[in-house]
């Protein structure tokens, strides 16, 4: 596994390389002081996904550690961006490039553990996980189950924010379609926003809770859920499976009225 440090400055990028080797023994810290050196390296890699962390500084020479952040995720869309730096005020653009953890200088072990620990909490095995048995239920009431367990969720707009994935079948939505149907009853403005962006991360730290995490596909200012990952009713419905189409009697996540649609198209299948 490989974890890309990038300080323009040489004694906070040696010292940050130093408690990245204590935090991860074993995996390859590759250090840069230049955003275009660190580009140039991430493009030589034979497998991006070996590419796992990414630990910023917001500001690099004359160039911008946000626009490095946005770069590397259009190369490895995967990968887990982490800023260090001094500057605080950049913390919301660092979060809207879907940042996962927000450190300031100087950035010891411990607190590079902490934001792990807070994001990923699998973390430490990540590397030798056995794949989870995720199942979908969507014929009746929406529920979600990890290796034969029902996943929990301290918001139930989060919850119904995953059932919104699903239905899409893997289709990205934006932030302002997914605040739409979320609140449908508000127009969109910067407190729908908000309010949009804190159930995205309701709903990460439940996935990550349950160590599913990766289901998430995030882009910019967008969101999906990796259909590959998942096993699904509705889905094997989709692909006439005999099973499912005997499960279906007519109601479909009937938790939300924005499923109705769906709902619909299923019952005509199912007559035709």
């Amino acid at each position: 596994m490989y974890i890309l440090a990038v300080d323009d400055e040489l004694h906070a990028l040696n010292f940050l390389v130093n408690e990245l080797n204590t935090v991860f023994p074993g995996c390859e810290i590759h250090g840069e002081q230049r955003a275009s050196e660190a580009l140039k390296w991430v493009q030589s890699l034979d497998n991006c996904d070996e590419l796992r962390y990414a630990f910023l500084d917001i500001q690099i020479d004359n160039s911008s550690g946000l626009e490095l952040a946005r770069q590397l995720k259009m190369i490895c869309p995967d990968i887990v961006l982490i800023f260090c730096t001094a500057y605080s005020e950049y913390a919301l653009d660092a979060f809207n490039l879907y940042a996962k953890g927000y450190l300031l200088k100087p950035v010891r072990a411990e607190d590079i553990r902490r934001v792990l620990d807070e994001m990923v909490t699998d973390w430490r095995t990540e590397q030798n996980q056995l794949p989870r048995d995720i199942r979908v239920r969507t014929f009746g009431h929406f529920e979600v189950f990890v290796d034969g367990k029902v996943l929990e969720f301290k918001r139930q707009k989060a919850k119904e924010l995953l059932a919104l994935l699903v239905d899409r079948h893997g289709a990205a939505i934006s932030t302002k379609e997914i605040a739409a149907i979320l609140w449908e009853d508000y127009d969109y403005n910067p407190h729908t926003k908000n309010k949009t962006t804190s159930m995205v991360s309701f709903l990460r730290k439940a996935l990550n809770s349950a160590g599913i995490g990766d289901i998430l596909i995030k882009g910019w200012n967008q969101l999906a859920v990796d259909i590959s990952k998942i096993k699904c009713d509705a889905y094997d419905y989709e692909n006439m499976d005999v099973a499912a189409i005997n499960s279906f009697h007519g109601e479909y996540m009937t938790n939300y009225s924005w499923a109705e649609f769906t709902t619909g198209k299923y019952t005509q299948m199912k007559n035709t």
